[in-house]
C-alpha cells in the first residue's frame, strides 16, 4: 500500500466531505481515506499498483477537484487557492453590490421614504437579483447539481432550493400574477451574500487555524554560511547537504539541524520547545533549526537537510494529525449523512402545512425557503476539524507534536503513564557519585578510562591526565594500561576476580581500580534523573493518574532511581516484548519511551508519547512526540491539551446545533425572516471557527 494526501477542491459542508469520503472509500484502488475539511485535504490509502490519477478521477466523478499534495505541485495548489479566494472575495462584493439597493428599497417601504422606492420596484428587483442569482450564485446550483447527481445532498442542495423557491416564487406570484406580497427578490439575493460572506469569513478564520504551520515556514531562513575551503561562502539553503559545515553568527537562526564542531553559544530555543529560557549548548551538542544563536559564533556540522530536518518533521506531524479523523468526528459523520435530507423533509412538511392552514402559497414559500437557509450544515463540518487544528498548533508551540489526532481525544482517558527508565526517566548519561580510592589514584583511573570510548569513561574526564602506556581493552571485562611501569586494571568485578581481588558488587554501576592483586578504589556510579521527573510524576498523582515505571535494568538500580522519581510501582528485567505485555495489560495505559527501543510498547499504549533528543526525533514512533528541553513536564500539559480540546469540541457542536434547535422550528413557523435565517446560519460557521480559535489563547 501506499499513502498519499490531495488538496479537495470545492466542499463547503460536512456532507460534501461525506460525500468525498463516500466516493473514495468506494473505489477498489483506495484502502482507506480520510477527507478534512478545514485542510481541505483527503488522506489516501492506496494500493500500490493504483495511479494517482484514479483518485482524482473519483473525486472528479463525485463533483470536486484533486490535486496531489506534493512538492511538484505546491504552486499548482497555492495558485489555484488563491485563484478560489479571488472568486469567492468578488462573488460576494458584487453580490453585495446588487444587493444593497435592495435592502435599501425594502427599508425605503417600511419607512415609506419615497425617493429610494425604485429600489422597491418588482422589475428593478428582478433586474438586480438575477446576476446574484444565477451568475455570483452559480456555485451552489454547480454543486447541488453534482451532489444530487451522486444521489446525495449537501449544502449547496439547501442553499440553492432555498434561493430559487424564494426568486421564482417572487416572479411567477409577485410579477406575473400581480401578487405584491410575494416578492422576495432581496430574499434570495441577501441570502447568497451571507453565504458568500460566511464562505470568504471562514478562509480567514481557516488561515488562522492553521498559524502554526504558517509561522513555522515563514521564517525558515533562505541562505546559509557554509564553511568550505576555508572561507565563508553565503549559499542556497536547498542546495546544502548532510556533513557539510556552516557558521551561525549571534543573532542569526539556525538554519539546519547541526550538530556543533567548535565554538559555544546560548540558543532561544523558544519557538520549538515553548520554553523562554534560553539553552547553553557546546561542542558536540546537537541544536535543531529555527533556534536563534543570542551571543556567540560557532561552527555545525549538517545533520540534516531541509527536507528531513527538525520543522520539516514538526511541519508534517502537525498536518498528519490534521488530516486524521478522532473517533469523536464520526457522529458528526453520520449526522450529516441524514440532517439534509431530514431538512427536505421538514420544509415539504412546512410547506404544506402552512399551505393548508394560511391558504396563501407565497407564505408557504417564504417559510419553506427559511427553513431551508437556516439548516445549512456548514459549521457541523467545522466543528472538530477547526478545534484540531488549533490544538495541534498550540501544542507544537509548546514542544508537544500530535501526530495522530485520536491521541487529542483518548489522552484524556489516561489512567495510568507508564515510563521507560533509561532515557525517559533518566538521561540516560552517568555520573561520578563516589570514589573510594586516594586522589592520585583517580588520576591514575581517570588517565587511563580517557583512552576508552566506554559511556562510564566520560565521567572520569579531568584535566590533570598522565601519561599511559601499553594500553589494552579487555571484551567485557575492562581495560589494562601501564603508567611510569606499574600496571593497572580497570573494569567490573569478573576482571578483579581474574586477578585474584575479591570485590563486593552493588546495585549500582561501578569501575573497580587495582594493580597486582591489590584493589586501589571504586569509582560508583549513578544514572542522572532528569531534573523535571519527580515534579511530573507527584503531579500525574495529584491528578489521580497512577504511574509506573518499566526497566531492563535489575530491581536494585531499578529501586536506587525510585527512591528519587517514587512512581507507584516498578517492573525490572523488561524485554521489548515484556514492556508491551504490561503496556496491553494495563487499562487506559500512556507509554512514555524514548521512542526507538520501546517502539512497539509505544504502539500498544492507548496514547503513546516518544521522547524527542538530540539529532534522532524519532518521529516515527508513537502518537505524540515531545521535542523540548524539559520533556517530561509535557506529560500533563499534553493530558490537559487533550480535556480543553474535547471540551472545546463539544462546545463547537453545541453551537453548530443551537443555530438549527432554536431556527428550525422559528423558520417553519414564520417567525424567521429568510434573510434572518440567511445571516444566523453563516453566523453559525464563524461562531464555530472563532470557537475553536479562542482555544489556541488557553495555558496548558
Amino acid at each position: 500500500m501506499k499513502t498519499q494526501s490531495f488538496v479537495i477542491t470545492g466542499m463547503t459542508c460536512a456532507n460534501c466531505v461525506h460525500q468525498v469520503n463516500k466516493a473514495l472509500d468506494a473505489s477498489d484502488s483506495v484502502l482507506e481515506a480520510t477527507v478534512n475539511l478545514a485542510t481541505e485535504k483527503a488522506k489516501v490509502v492506496m494500493t500500490d499498483d493504483s495511479e494517482f490519477s484514479e483518485i482524482i478521477q473519483v473525486v472528479r466523478h463525485a463533483g470536486y477537484g484533486a490535486i496531489v499534495d506534493d512538492k511538484a505541485n505546491r504552486d499548482k495548489i497555492r495558485l489555484a487557492k488563491l485563484k478560489a479566494e479571488k472568486q469567492l472575495f468578488w462573488s460576494f462584493v458584487f453580490s453585495a453590490f446588487l444587493s444593497l439597493p435592495m435592502l435599501i428599497g425594502m427599508m425605503a417601504a417600511i419607512f415609506q421614504v419615497h425617493a429610494l422606492m425604485v429600489f422597491h420596484n418588482p422589475l428593478v428587483q428582478l433586474i438586480l437579483a438575477t446576476p446574484v442569482q444565477f451568475i455570483f450564485g452559480a456555485r451552489f446550483y454547480k454543486g447541488a447539481y453534482m451532489a444530487l447527481k451522486n444521489k446525495s445532498a449537501n449544502m449547496d442542495v439547501l442553499v440553492a432550493l432555498g434561493t430559487t423557491v424564494a426568486y421564482l416564487s417572487s416572479l411567477v406570484f409577485g410579477l406575473f400574477l400581480g401578487h405584491m406580497s410575494a416578492v422576495n427578490f432581496e430574499s434570495s439575493a441577501v441570502i447568497i451574500t451571507l453565504v458568500l460572506l460566511g464562505k470568504n469569513l471562514e478562509n480567514r478564520a481557516k488561515k488562522n487555524t492553521s498559524a502554526a504551520i504558517y509561522s513555522l515556514q515563514k521564517n525558515r531562513a533562505q541562505t546559509v554560511h557554509l564553511f568550505q575551503d576555508n572561507q565563508e561562502v553565503e549559499m542556497p539553503i536547498d542546495t546544502i547537504r548532510v556533513n557539510q559545515i556552516l557558521h551561525v553568527k549571534a543573532g542569526e537562526s539556525v538554519p539546519l539541524d547541526i550538530e556543533i564542531i567548535s565554538g559555544q553559544a546560548s540558543f532561544d530555543a523558544s519557538s520549538l520547545t515553548g520554553e523562554a529560557v534560553p539553552v547553553t549548548k557546546r561542542t558536540g551538542d546537537f541544536i535543531a533549526e529555527g533556534a536563534v544563536n543570542l551571543d556567540g559564533l560557532i561552527k555545525g556540522r549538517v545533520i540534516h537537510t531541509l527536507d528531513d530536518s527538525t520543522i520539516s518533521q514538526m511541519m508534517e506531524a502537525i498536518e498528519e494529525a490534521q488530516a486524521t479523523k478522532p473517533k469523536i468526528q464520526k457522529v458528526a459523520d453520520q449526522i450529516s449523512s441524514i440532517f439534509v435530507p431530514v431538512v427536505l423533509v421538514i420544509a415539504l412538511i412546512t410547506f404544506i402545512l402552512t399551505l393548508l392552514l394560511t391558504k396563501d402559497i407565497s407564505i408557504a414559500l417564504l417559510h419553506t425557503t427559511s427553513v431551508l437557509v437556516i439548516s445549512c450544515p456548514c459549521a457541523l463540518g467545522l466543528a472538530t476539524p477547526t478545534a484540531i487544528m488549533v490544538a495541534t498548533g498550540l501544542g507544537a508551540k509548546h514542544g508537544i507534536l500530535i501526530k495522530d489526532a485520536n491521541a487529542l481525544e483518548d489522552a484524556k482517558r489516561v489512567e495510568t503513564v507508564i515510563f521507560d527508565k533509561t532515557g525517559t526517566i533518566t538521561t540516560g548519561k552517568f555520573k561520578l557519585s563516589n570514589w573510594s580510592g586516594s586522589d592520585a589514584d583517580f588520576n591514575k583511573l581517570a588517565s587511563i578510562e580517557s583512552y576508552s570510548n566506554h559511556p562510564l569513561a566520560q565521567s572520569l574526564i579531568t584535566d590533570q591526565l598522565l601519561a599511559v602506556t601499553d594500553f589494552k581493552e579487555i571484551a567485557g571485562r575492562g581495560l589494562t594500561a601501564q603508567i611510569d611501569g606499574q600496571v593497572y586494571f580497570a573494569g567490573n568485578a569478573d576482571l578483579m576476580q581474574d586477578q585474584g581481588i575479591t570485590v563486593e558488587t552493588t546495585a549500582n554501576t561501578s569501575i573497580f581500580f587495582g594493580t597486582g592483586n591489590q584493589l586501589l578504589g571504586v569509582a560508583t556510579f549513578s544514572s542522572e534523573v532528569k531534573p523535571d521527573a519527580a515534579a511530573t510524576i507527584a503531579n500525574l498523582h495529584k491528578l489521580g493518574i497512577q504511574t509506573m515505571m518499566l526497566t531492563g535494568d535489575n530491581a536494585e538500580s531499578a529501586a536506587v532511581i525510585n527512591e528519587q522519581v517514587k512512581v507507584g510501582s516498578v517492573i525490572a528485567h523488561a524485554t521489548p516484548a515484556k514492556k508491551a505485555q504490561v503496556v496491553t495489560d494495563t487499562k487506559q495505559a500512556m507509554m512514555v519511551g524514548d521512542g526507538i527501543n520501546d517502539s512497539v510498547a509505544l504502539s500498544s499504549a492507548l496514547v503513546g508519547v516518544a521522547m524527542g533528543s538530540g539529532s534522532d526525533i524519532a518521529m516515527q514512533s508513537g502518537d505524540v512526540v515531545v521535542v523540548s528541553e524539559h520533556a517530561l513536564e509535557k506529560i500533563t500539559s499534553l493530558i490537559r491539551l487533550s480535556k480543553k480540546t474535547v471540551r472545546k469540541i463539544h462546545q463547537n457542536y453545541f453551537w453548530a446545533f443551537i443555530y438549527n434547535v432554536i431556527g428550525i422550528p422559528l423558520a417553519a413557523f414564520g417567525l424567521l425572516n429568510p434573510i434572518f435565517a440567511g445571516l444566523a446560519m453563516s453566523l453559525s460557521s464563524v461562531s464555530v471557527i472563532v470557537s475553536s480559535l479562542l482555544l489556541g489563547r488557553e495555558k496548558i
